[in-house]
């Protein structure tokens, strides 16, 4: 067998790599632009290439953290979620979540997974993004969003990450908590995504830090089960 130098293994796997990369930076511009966002502005952005919709074809995903060229503190920097479907040659948004519009703004660092939790063939979209609203609160809300008999739905959204501990004034005694949230993807799956699983980490309840942090097992349906 005929061996093959080392250089020409690098050179042939580097420009693979540069190939991989032209395509996913060419299908992130479509995206934005199929959306009305200058790349220019993009501060973050995922897109993803995956089948989110059943019918066997795979949709594109998009989410973009952005300035949006206002010149407000809450309205300065947005995130948004696309799910766009080839339309001819172009991209056509049809599902569009408005992250910044739903919550009042003080938006960023967003952050996108697709993971098929239910097994069936089509994944299921996973949204985190950092709130700033509460300036002594830090909070990370996430979201998981399934394709339903209805459409596009929001099955589970609480916060992954909160600490309100220094927000005495605003937020009441009971409220000050800080805990961390991980879905728990390995039990999930075992499930077929009946049950979401998540890891919770709870570091300090009503301001008081607590001596060592607490570990609960969280459970939460994936779809409402028929009657």
């Amino acid at each position: 067998m005929k061996k093959i130098a080392p250089r020409i293994l690098c050179g042939a796997l580097i420009g693979l790599l540069g190939t991989l990369a032209l395509a996913q930076g060419s299908r992130s511009a479509a995206a934005y632009q199929a959306i009305g966002i200058d790349t220019a502005d993009v501060l973050a952005g995922t897109v993803l290439h995956a089948a989110v919709l059943p019918g066997g074809e795979k949709q594109v995903i998009s989410l973009v953290t952005y300035f949006t060229g206002e010149k407000t503190k809450e309205g300065a920097v947005n995130v948004r979620l696309d799910v766009l479907r080839s339309k001819g040659n172009q991209l056509a948004s049809i599902y569009t979540r408005d992250y910044g519009a739903e919550n009042g703004g003080f938006v960023g660092e967003g952050d996108l997974q697709l993971v098929d939790l239910d097994r069936d063939g089509i994944s299921e979209i996973i949204v985190s993004f950092s709130t700033f609203s509460e300036p002594l609160i830090d909070q990370r809300l996430g979201e998981v969003i399934l394709y339903g008999d209805d459409g596009f739905q929001t099955a589970w959204a609480h916060p992954l990450k909160y600490d309100a501990t220094r927000a005495a004034r605003s937020v009441p005694l009971e409220r000050r908590d800080r805990y961390v949230r991980k879905l728990d993807v390995v039990s999930t799956l075992r499930t077929r995504g009946v049950t979401l699983f998540f890891d919770k980490k709870v570091i300090a309840v009503a301001g008081e830090r607590l001596p060592e942090p607490k570990m609960i097992q969280e459970t939460f349906p994936l779809r409402e089960r028929e009657r």
